[in-house]
């Protein structure tokens, strides 16, 4: 489905695109002035990128920082409690083995599949 969807576009912009010969030379200028005017735009606002540049770098600390306090989180919230079950699982502390407050019958199914027919 994407594909189908990416040849109708293409399809439809080179439909779009003119066919006079003078046309298609404005749009070709057009399209080399963007793209120079926009790769020319810290040489002609350095104030406004110097701005960004540190704007940038505020941001990828405070991500930065707040990564870590995720993985802190999750390494002793989240994961701690689930590996030290696991190493405690075979020693058994009390009659009731960590299910809260499910007996050996809650365990058992309720139902029982029909015998195999022959």
């Amino acid at each position: 489905m994407p594909l189908l969807r990416t040849i109708i576009v293409v399809g439809a912009v080179i439909a779009l695109l003119p066919s006079d010969r003078a046309q298609q030379e404005r749009l070709q200028q057009a399209a080399v002035d963007a793209a120079q005017w926009t790769m020319t735009f810290c040489e002609r606002n350095a104030k406004t990128c110097e701005n960004a540049g540190a704007a940038w770098d505020v941001f990828k600390t405070k991500a930065e920082f707040a990564a870590g306090v995720a993985y802190d989180v999750a390494m002793t919230h989240v994961f701690k409690p689930h590996a030290e079950t696991a190493a405690t699982a075979g020693v058994e502390t009390s009659s009731v083995i960590h299910r809260g407050t499910l007996t050996s019958r809650d365990l058992e199914p309720g139902w029982r599949g029909t015998e195999p027919r022959r």
